[in-house]
């Protein structure tokens, strides 16, 4: 008696991990150093955008179900004007040396101070000093919603 067929899988296959991604010291991000990252709650802002204009899938989706679950627990900013106010804080790093992955990363965590901005992001050691950091990390602080 012959089992259940298993159908074909429809998702590409994962190319092999290449072990060059680190985030420590020096960043090491493989093919990805050039690339945009989303802070989660940029990710959260398009998703319900793609929500809102009924985009193809995404009810129905796993994955999307589960990253919709994650950035609504997990986003720190709520209202997509204050997401955009971060964003412009943030995206002004770019320009003093910090990657886009450095960036998504402060924006994402809120640290209270340079310390621990450094202990969590370790690539930001050397690239601002105490009081350029103090003072986006307070900007971004201030936009914070902590109902």
């Amino acid at each position: 008696m012959a089992g259940p067929t298993v159908p074909q899988s429809l998702s590409r296959r994962r190319p092999a991990a290449t072990g060059d991604e680190e985030a420590t010291n020096i960043l090491k991000l493989g093919d990805m150093t050039d690339t945009p990252a989303l802070s989660v709650a940029e990710c959260k802002v398009l998703l319900e955008q793609l929500a809102n204009k009924g985009g193809r899938g995404t009810s129905n989706s796993d994955v999307y179900t589960k990253t919709r679950e994650y950035v609504d627990m997990f986003a720190r900013f709520k209202d997509p004007k204050t997401v955009t106010q971060v964003d412009a804080i943030s995206s002004g790093l770019l320009m003093k040396g910090l990657t886009h992955f450095e960036r998504a990363q402060l924006a994402t965590l809120c640290c209270d101070s340079p310390d621990e901005a450094r202990t969590l992001i370790p690539s930001l050691e050397g690239k601002l000093s105490d009081e350029e950091l103090q003072d986006v990390l307070n900007d971004i602080s201030k936009l914070r919603d902590f109902s």
